[in-house]
């Protein structure tokens, strides 16, 4: 879903598993000595109702412009991408279409146009991305007096293709997370994994919902739903007499329609009981479609995990929460 000031409130995201490690904890000389980058939360409302965690944004630079910008973290999604009219600001056109590869144009299943691009360069502390793609024509626009002011400009998403081969932690307390090429015994020590599934670079997780194991993507683009999944099965997981609440939100320009209720069951993340928590459904095509082709049960998201650690380990395919 898109929000307001360009945030994409649903993506598609990634779903985890783990399996059991030793524990082993050799816990560094200080903590800091990770390549952590902060991160923090959007705020908003929803059909009359406040979401203090609605989506996530991480501060990036941008090749060399001296402005702040912000990503929205969505790993729903297996591409990182930069908003075509705010880079535009900055940059002449000529320059823009230089960095534009041509032969690369594609169409999004939201019908927006898509190239790669050569020259763009995200900045997360320590960490780099080259591999950006420009959504043409789409996002806002920046004043020419606003340009390099202090404010934040949104300027597009981080997508889970960056992660190829690599180990994400995710520390949602101290809101930051890092970037590593492997584990080393502290973390291995500190963290239980289950084993995921892996489609297109995104991350599917094993819930246990009532003794039956269904897989969601793991999206954090989806932060407000702990289960978004289809009619049939919301209307087996959960309470049939509680009422239904509703909420309508905007998917790229569509409006959708979510429907939630408690969960009667217990949700397990391998041996891990999380805590209780609302499916919704919706009746979306295109969502639902888009379900079906990654072979999943519906989305999950940072919802289940504000107050934990998580390692997202793309290398091994493993998700695991941190002791």
């Amino acid at each position: 879903m898109k929000l307001k000031n360009c945030f994409q409130f649903f993506s598609i995201a990634i779903l985890l598993a783990s399996c059991s490690t030793s524990k082993n904890t050799n816990k560094p000389n200080d903590l800091n000595q990770y390549p952590w980058f902060p991160f923090s939360w959007y705020s908003a409302d929803i059909s009359g109702k406040y979401f203090d965690k609605l989506a996530i944004l991480v501060h990036t630079k941008v090749n060399d412009l001296n402005a702040d910008f912000t990503l929205q973290f969505d790993l729903g999604s297996n591409s990182t991408s930069i908003y075509g009219n705010t880079i535009g600001s900055y940059y002449p056109e000529n320059e823009i279409k230089s960095m534009i590869i041509e032969s690369t144009k594609s169409t999004t299943d939201a019908g927006r146009i898509v190239y790669d691009t050569k020259g763009l360069t995200y900045h997360l502390g320590k960490f780099s991305i080259n591999d950006v793609a420009i959504i043409d024509k789409y996002g806002e626009s920046i004043h020419k007096d606003s340009l390099f002011t202090k404010t934040s400009k949104h300027i597009g998403t981080l997508g889970a293709n960056v992660f190829k081969n690599k180990i994400l932690i995710i520390d949602y307390p101290q809101q930051k997370m890092c970037v590593l090429d492997s584990l080393d015994s502290y973390w291995e020590g500190r963290v239980t994994f289950v084993q995921a599934q892996s489609k297109r670079g995104r991350l599917h997780i094993p819930l246990e919902i009532g003794g039956n194991t269904y897989w969601f993507l793991f999206d954090t683009g989806a932060s407000l739903f702990p289960v978004n999944t289809n009619k049939e099965l919301w209307s087996r997981i959960v309470d049939g007499s509680a009422k239904t609440d509703t909420l309508i939100g905007n998917s790229w320009g569509e409006k959708v329609t979510f429907y939630g209720r408690p969960i009667k069951e217990n949700v397990y993340l391998g041996k891990r009981l999380l805590k209780k928590s609302i499916a919704w459904y919706n009746e979306n095509k295109r969502l639902q479609e888009f379900n079906k082709s990654e072979n999943i049960d519906g989305l999950t998201g940072n919802a289940y995990f504000t107050n934990d650690i998580i390692v997202l380990d793309f290398k091994n395919t493993r998700f695991g929460i941190a002791d």
